[in-house]
Protein backbone atom coordinates (compact mmCIF):
# COMPACT_ATOMS: atom_id res chain seq x y z
CA UNK A 1 0.00 0.00 0.00
CA UNK A 2 0.84 3.73 -0.91
CA UNK A 3 2.85 5.74 1.58
CA UNK A 4 0.71 8.96 2.99
CA UNK A 5 1.21 12.20 4.28
CA UNK A 6 1.51 12.47 7.98
CA UNK A 7 0.18 16.03 8.04
CA UNK A 8 -2.63 15.91 5.18
CA UNK A 9 -2.71 12.13 4.24
CA UNK A 10 -2.24 12.92 0.60
CA UNK A 11 -0.42 9.96 -1.16
CA UNK A 12 3.39 9.88 -2.11
CA UNK A 13 5.31 8.65 -4.73
CA UNK A 14 8.70 6.09 -4.11
CA UNK A 15 10.60 8.64 -5.84
CA UNK A 16 9.35 11.67 -3.50
CA UNK A 17 10.90 13.58 -0.62
CA UNK A 18 8.28 16.12 -0.11
CA UNK A 19 4.59 15.96 -0.02
CA UNK A 20 3.19 17.48 -3.48
CA UNK A 21 -0.18 18.87 -1.78
CA UNK A 22 1.24 20.33 0.91
CA UNK A 23 4.92 20.62 0.88
CA UNK A 24 5.99 18.93 3.84
CA UNK A 25 9.28 16.60 3.94
CA UNK A 26 8.29 13.18 3.49
CA UNK A 27 7.60 11.59 6.61
CA UNK A 28 5.49 8.83 5.41
CA UNK A 29 2.91 6.76 7.99
CA UNK A 30 1.97 3.46 7.96
CA UNK A 31 -1.63 2.02 6.60
CA UNK A 32 -4.28 3.05 8.65
CA UNK A 33 -5.08 0.96 11.83
CA UNK A 34 -1.08 0.20 12.12
CA UNK A 35 0.69 0.93 15.05
CA UNK A 36 3.92 2.91 15.02
CA UNK A 37 4.48 1.98 18.30
CA UNK A 38 3.50 5.75 19.81
CA UNK A 39 0.80 7.22 21.67
CA UNK A 40 -1.62 10.54 21.52
CA UNK A 41 -0.46 12.61 24.41
CA UNK A 42 -3.87 13.99 24.75
CA UNK A 43 -6.25 11.04 24.74
CA UNK A 44 -3.78 7.82 24.70
CA UNK A 45 -4.79 6.57 21.75
CA UNK A 46 -2.39 4.72 19.43
CA UNK A 47 -1.06 6.54 16.81
CA UNK A 48 0.01 5.59 13.52
CA UNK A 49 3.63 6.98 13.31
CA UNK A 50 5.41 9.52 15.83
CA UNK A 51 3.88 12.73 13.83
CA UNK A 52 0.62 11.50 13.03
CA UNK A 53 -2.63 13.03 13.78
CA UNK A 54 -4.82 11.41 16.63
CA UNK A 55 -7.63 9.11 14.74
CA UNK A 56 -9.31 9.54 18.10
CA UNK A 57 -9.15 13.00 19.38
CA UNK A 58 -7.79 14.67 15.91
CA UNK A 59 -4.79 16.30 18.15
CA UNK A 60 -1.67 17.36 15.93
CA UNK A 61 1.80 17.23 16.44
CA UNK A 62 1.37 15.64 19.56
CA UNK A 63 3.83 14.42 22.51
CA UNK A 64 5.11 10.98 21.95
CA UNK A 65 4.42 8.90 25.17
CA UNK A 66 5.21 5.69 26.11
CA UNK A 67 2.04 2.82 25.94
CA UNK A 68 -0.68 3.35 28.42
CA UNK A 69 0.03 1.60 32.24
CA UNK A 70 3.02 2.35 32.37
CA UNK A 71 3.69 3.47 35.54
CA UNK A 72 1.68 7.17 35.77
CA UNK A 73 -1.25 7.65 38.15
CA UNK A 74 -4.34 10.03 38.09
CA UNK A 75 -3.63 12.15 41.06
CA UNK A 76 -8.02 12.47 41.39
CA UNK A 77 -8.66 8.64 42.01
CA UNK A 78 -5.34 6.96 41.50
CA UNK A 79 -6.23 4.76 38.04
CA UNK A 80 -3.24 4.33 35.61
CA UNK A 81 -2.72 6.75 32.73
CA UNK A 82 -1.54 6.62 29.18
CA UNK A 83 0.29 9.58 30.21
CA UNK A 84 0.95 12.68 31.87
CA UNK A 85 -1.69 14.87 30.65
CA UNK A 86 -3.92 12.30 29.41
CA UNK A 87 -7.63 12.66 30.76
CA UNK A 88 -7.96 9.87 32.94
CA UNK A 89 -10.03 7.03 31.53
CA UNK A 90 -11.21 6.19 34.95
CA UNK A 91 -12.71 9.43 36.48
CA UNK A 92 -12.29 11.91 33.34
CA UNK A 93 -9.60 13.86 35.55
CA UNK A 94 -7.79 16.59 33.28
CA UNK A 95 -4.04 17.84 33.83
CA UNK A 96 -3.93 15.35 36.58
CA UNK A 97 -0.81 15.20 38.90
CA UNK A 98 1.82 12.98 37.52
CA UNK A 99 3.11 10.10 39.82
CA UNK A 100 5.87 8.26 38.00
CA UNK A 101 6.27 5.67 40.66
CA UNK A 102 4.09 2.61 41.20
CA UNK A 103 2.05 2.42 44.50
CA UNK A 104 4.24 0.69 47.35
CA UNK A 105 2.61 -2.85 48.39
CA UNK A 106 2.45 -3.54 52.35
CA UNK A 107 3.97 -0.79 54.64
CA UNK A 108 1.32 1.31 54.56
CA UNK A 109 -1.63 -0.73 54.66
CA UNK A 110 -3.64 -0.76 57.79
CA UNK A 111 -5.27 -4.47 58.88
CA UNK A 112 -8.94 -5.06 59.37
CA UNK A 113 -8.76 -7.63 61.97
CA UNK A 114 -6.88 -4.76 64.39
CA UNK A 115 -9.29 -2.26 63.52
CA UNK A 116 -12.14 -4.86 63.80
CA UNK A 117 -10.55 -6.23 67.35
CA UNK A 118 -9.63 -2.76 68.67
CA UNK A 119 -12.94 -0.76 67.70
CA UNK A 120 -15.25 -3.78 69.01
CA UNK A 121 -13.63 -5.43 71.88
CA UNK A 122 -12.63 -2.29 73.34
CA UNK A 123 -16.20 -1.05 72.97
CA UNK A 124 -17.60 -3.86 74.70
CA UNK A 125 -15.34 -4.20 77.23
CA UNK A 126 -14.25 -0.77 79.01
CA UNK A 127 -17.17 1.21 76.91
CA UNK A 128 -14.59 2.88 74.53
CA UNK A 129 -15.38 3.80 70.89
CA UNK A 130 -13.19 5.59 68.54
CA UNK A 131 -10.02 3.42 69.06
CA UNK A 132 -10.44 2.03 65.65
CA UNK A 133 -10.87 5.11 64.06
CA UNK A 134 -7.64 6.51 66.01
CA UNK A 135 -5.60 3.16 64.62
CA UNK A 136 -6.42 4.22 60.86
CA UNK A 137 -5.53 7.78 60.86
CA UNK A 138 -9.13 9.13 62.00
CA UNK A 139 -7.75 11.48 65.06
CA UNK A 140 -10.32 13.78 65.36
CA UNK A 141 -13.30 11.43 64.47
CA UNK A 142 -11.95 8.80 66.82
CA UNK A 143 -11.72 11.26 69.93
CA UNK A 144 -15.07 12.58 69.24
CA UNK A 145 -16.47 9.40 69.13
CA UNK A 146 -14.66 8.18 72.36
CA UNK A 147 -15.52 11.29 74.28
CA UNK A 148 -19.23 11.07 72.61
CA UNK A 149 -19.83 7.47 74.21
CA UNK A 150 -17.98 8.29 77.62
CA UNK A 151 -20.63 11.47 78.02
CA UNK A 152 -23.84 9.48 76.93
CA UNK A 153 -22.84 6.40 79.41
CA UNK A 154 -22.11 8.71 82.07
CA UNK A 155 -24.86 11.24 82.06
CA UNK A 156 -27.32 8.48 81.67
CA UNK A 157 -26.13 6.52 84.45
CA UNK A 158 -26.13 9.68 86.07
CA UNK A 159 -29.78 10.54 85.69
CA UNK A 160 -31.20 6.74 85.38
CA UNK A 161 -33.40 7.28 88.30
CA UNK A 162 -35.32 10.50 87.03
CA UNK A 163 -36.18 8.57 83.36
CA UNK A 164 -33.99 10.62 81.25
CA UNK A 165 -31.16 8.42 81.42
CA UNK A 166 -32.86 5.18 80.19
CA UNK A 167 -32.70 7.24 76.65
CA UNK A 168 -29.10 8.40 76.49
CA UNK A 169 -27.70 5.26 77.07
CA UNK A 170 -29.91 3.86 74.33
CA UNK A 171 -28.09 6.85 72.49
CA UNK A 172 -24.27 5.06 73.83
CA UNK A 173 -25.06 1.43 72.18
CA UNK A 174 -26.27 3.39 69.10
CA UNK A 175 -22.76 5.12 68.87
CA UNK A 176 -21.23 2.12 69.65
CA UNK A 177 -22.61 0.02 67.27
CA UNK A 178 -21.84 2.85 64.57
CA UNK A 179 -18.45 2.96 65.70
CA UNK A 180 -18.12 -0.56 65.15
CA UNK A 181 -19.47 -0.38 61.45
CA UNK A 182 -17.91 2.77 60.43
CA UNK A 183 -14.42 1.53 61.85
CA UNK A 184 -14.47 -1.37 59.49
CA UNK A 185 -16.07 0.45 56.41
CA UNK A 186 -12.40 3.49 56.82
CA UNK A 187 -9.79 0.57 56.79
CA UNK A 188 -11.62 -0.90 53.14
CA UNK A 189 -11.70 2.87 51.70
CA UNK A 190 -8.37 3.73 53.53
CA UNK A 191 -6.75 0.43 51.74
CA UNK A 192 -8.00 0.89 48.69
CA UNK A 193 -6.58 4.30 48.76
CA UNK A 194 -3.24 3.34 49.36
CA UNK A 195 -3.36 0.47 46.61
CA UNK A 196 -4.39 3.66 44.01
CA UNK A 197 -2.18 6.48 45.20
CA UNK A 198 0.35 4.73 47.39
CA UNK A 199 -0.15 6.82 49.83
CA UNK A 200 -2.68 7.57 53.03
CA UNK A 201 -6.00 9.40 52.25
CA UNK A 202 -5.92 11.46 55.49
Amino acid sequence: MADTCVNCSAVLSPSSTSCPSCGSPRRSQPAAGASGGGFCGSCGTALASKFAPCPKCGHVKTTFTPPPQSGAFCGGCGGPLASKFAPCPKCGHVKTTFNPAVPPQGALYKSSGTTNILSILLSLLILTNGVGHLYLGQIGKGIGLMIGGWVLWGVGIATFVFGVGIVLIIGGFIVMIYSMVDANKQCKIYNEFVAQNGRAPW
